[in-house]
């Protein structure tokens, strides 16, 4: 199957010289996540909400090509799994296609997973509970809404559970999120105000979605369904009494895919900042350390999956580490938490190569 068959047509575009508040209302009115940015009808790069969220604060007068960014090219005549590929590797939501040097489509996440079927035969056979993420990071449903948009940026996603004693109460979605961004005379701000201008703080469940869910042995193709019939790019998974005992996201299905035969493990870091650079190199260096130490136990092919979360407690930074071994035969879990960033990265590898070992 070629990249041309499930690309979306002529993408809605905005010009590099239009108002960001433009653009966050063209991305409302047509529901969509990114738009490409066109400079005198020549792409120049890709907008998106995650992009804009990062900001925190925007002057409504900002120009889009401002929160441009560079994504990769696909060709129409390429295969899916080579979009697949390009998709993970960059941790974007879409890829813009190309026919020659002219745009002429742009290939999304959700048209891989409208798809799934027929680019991923066994997906019909993949039990939601062989790729859920277990350790689930949900917002309850009397958080403000900073909060909530905090851990949405934390995590890299788009949507997030939202809870209510322990059960799951709905789905608070990023774009509802910047869609209830008001402006003021020279910025966009968090929150509503009233006539005497005092600031009224919004909580999660004013802005939440109800509830979808899945079980954990419905397949990756029930999941993929109910992402493309509600929007979405998370699943939670619930048990008995509406409790959480995981999530499936598109990033989850993706990741499960084969992306082709070319040896190596793929390492993807989230929730990190780019002044982070530190914390980046500690965790490349000890992931190719515990790569070369397991390589002759699993081989050669997999992904190391690390999501961080940062917070302070009794004024000191605390890490906490969710991580995802995945390899051709199987996959697996653990989480770390601590005030020394390298020793929580250390144990948690150690406590993979233990697991291995043992197997």
């Amino acid at each position: 199957m070629n990249v041309g068959e499930i690309m979306k047509k002529d993408p809605i575009t905005i010009d590099s010289n239009a108002k960001i508040s433009e653009a966050i209302s063209k991305m409302r009115e047509n529901d969509i996540q990114q738009l490409p940015v066109l400079s005198e009808e020549k792409y120049i790069g890709m907008l998106t909400y995650k992009n804009i969220l990062r900001r925190g604060s925007v002057r409504t007068n900002s120009k889009a090509y401002n929160f441009s960014i560079i994504a990769p090219r696909i060709n129409e005549n390429s295969n899916v799994m080579e979009a697949v590929k390009l998709l993970v590797e960059s941790g974007l939501n879409s890829i813009p296609v190309f026919q020659k040097e002219k745009l002429v489509g742009i290939v999304t996440r959700l048209d891989i997973i409208r798809n799934l079927s027929d680019i991923y035969p066994d997906a019909a056979r993949t039990k939601n509970y062989e790729i859920m993420t277990a350790d689930v990071v949900t917002v309850d449903a009397n958080d403000e809404i900073e909060a909530s948009s905090q851990k949405i940026r934390t995590l890299d996603e788009f949507e997030i559970p939202v809870t209510n004693n322990g059960k799951l109460a709905g789905i608070l979605r990023l774009k509802d999120i910047i869609n209830n961004i008001l402006m003021d005379k020279q910025k966009i701000s968090y929150g509503q105000y009233t006539s005497g201008k005092s600031k009224v703080e919004i909580v999660a469940s004013s802005l939440m979605d109800n509830p979808i869910n899945s079980t954990e042995d419905n397949t990756i193709v029930d999941t993929a369904t109910l992402m493309v019939k509600n929007h979405l790019h998370i699943i939670p998974i619930t048990g008995k009494d509406s409790k959480l005992t995981g999530v499936v996201g598109i990033t989850d299905i993706l990741n499960s895919l084969e992306t082709g035969t070319e040896e190596g493990f793929y390492i993807e870091i989230s929730g990190l900042e780019e002044q982070d650079r530190d914390l980046y190199d500690i965790t490349y260096f000890m992931a190719d350390k515990f790569i070369t130490n397991i390589s002759r136990i699993i081989g050669n092919n997999g992904k190391l999956l690390f999501n961080i979360r940062k917070y302070k407690t009794e004024g000191k930074g605390k890490y906490s580490i969710r991580t995802k071994l995945i390899t051709p035969k199987f996959s697996m879990e653990d989480d770390g938490s601590g005030y020394n960033y390298g020793k929580c990265i250390r144990d948690v590898l150690n406590n993979y190569e233990t697991r291995l070992k043992n197997k």
